[in-house]
């Protein structure tokens, strides 16, 4: 949790694969007023993995109340540091001085459930071992009384604890065993529908807690490995058998925001920033236009030090954060004009040391473009407090 390398940070062969840099129903409007857990239905063609939920898990009557901001200004957070006191103190500090008025909280990252979901196949693989926020009742009144827009992360198909359980659900090799990225990673079979419920449960039970937005990562398939030797168990029984990745994976996205619009919430999701250079996939099922069209916003991670010398004519991107925020950005202007972007941007150093200029460069850039939403990332949560307007400023 002390690293300060960015989330999802490709091998080098991904970086060559994806050609030399690393860039994923009508929308709540602006000033919107959420009230969660009032539930008005649900959609799911497959059998729930959810238990009952204990009221004192998801309580219903505590129905906190957010209003969600002109233009998110967000930070994100482990859930370790969201079920912190000490550590909540200070963000509270930070969101009550500064413009920051929104929080990405972890709820599933690889596998791993950080709120006491009381989901069946959760319990089954990890029982207790990751309770990060065992009083989320108490985390979202804090987050509500001080006026901050509460983001679920749900991290979709990298997941190194169910397939240990159940390997029939994951993406296997030919020989039947799990198959495992370069970094160690197993993954869950997108074509498997019943590893499309277990995310969709998830994402309720985020929505039964009080989080007003969804926000869905690693909505692809596996990259980082040797894509041939994958075997996907389910594609056989996947109901649109020529159906392509990208296919799949924006059916996958329909369906859980049929869930997240019948609650009322705003769904949206992380991306990797290079698919708006490209028509193709990558290979990883993130068309961009198909990609993007469920979703009420979508956040491409567009970190200067994720782009290689030279990218987009940039000499050293990197000491540039500026001229490469305009020039990737500017992609998505042109491919998806109507959609609202909002990009995650860098708070920590990676070869070279970003400080107040450095941040504050990519947010005008950004802003320059009309993108006036914006989340910045930093793996440790120690954000440049410098590089931020105070409250009421600008």
């Amino acid at each position: 949790m002390s690293s300060n390398l960015p989330h999802r940070l490709p091998s080098a062969a991904i970086l060559a694969i994806l050609c030399g840099s690393l860039y994923s129903c009508a929308p709540s409007k602006s000033g919107d007023t959420v009230v969660s857990g009032s539930s008005k239905g649900n959609v799911a063609p497959v059998a729930s993995t959810k238990k009952s939920v204990a009221p004192t898990t998801a309580p219903a009557a505590a129905n906190p109340v957010f209003k969600r901001p002109d233009a998110v200004h967000g930070i994100y957070l482990t859930a370790w540091s969201a079920g912190s006191s000490k550590k909540m103190a200070k963000v509270m500090k930070l969101t009550d001085e500064t413009e920051i008025n929104a929080v990405v909280i972890d709820v599933r990252d690889t596998g791993e459930m950080y709120f006491p979901t009381h989901i069946a196949l959760a319990d089954e693989v990890e029982g207790k071992e990751y309770l990060a926020v065992p009083k989320p009742a108490k985390l979202m009144a804090l987050l509500s009384e001080h006026n901050v827009w509460p983001i679920a992360r749900v991290a979709c198909f990298r997941d190194n604890l169910l397939p240990t359980k159940h390997p029939e659900m994951a993406v296997q090799v030919a020989s039947g065993k799990v198959w495992k990225d370069r970094s160690g990673h197993s993954w869950l079979d997108p074509y498997n529908q019943k590893n499309w419920q277990y995310i969709a449960d998830t994402v309720d039970y985020a929505m039964e807690i009080g989080f007003p937005e969804i926000q869905l990562d690693y909505v692809r398939f596996p990259s980082e490995g040797k894509s041939n030797t994958q075997v996907f168990p389910s594609k056989g029984q996947y109901s649109d058998p020529k159906a392509k990745p990208e296919d799949v994976i924006a059916s996958f996205a329909e369906f859980i925001r049929k869930k997240v619009k019948a609650r009322g919430d705003v769904f949206s999701a992380d991306i990797f920033g290079i698919i708006s250079s490209t028509k193709k996939d990558q290979g990883i099922g993130q068309e961009l236009e198909k990609l993007a069209a469920p979703f009420d916003v979508i956040s491409p991670m567009v970190y200067p030090s994720h782009f290689h010398k030279g990218e987009y004519g940039i000499k050293d991107p990197n000491r540039s954060p500026a001229e490469i925020i305009t020039k990737s950005l500017g992609d998505y202007k042109k491919r998806v004009p109507n959609k609202s972007v909002r990009p995650w941007l860098q708070d920590f150093s990676l070869g070279y040391h970003y400080g107040p200029e450095e941040v504050r460069a990519q947010i005008k850039a950004a802003g320059a473009l009309g993108y006036n939403e914006w989340l910045l990332w930093n793996a440790g949560n120690r954000y440049t407090e410098s590089a931020l307007h105070k409250k009421g400023q600008g």
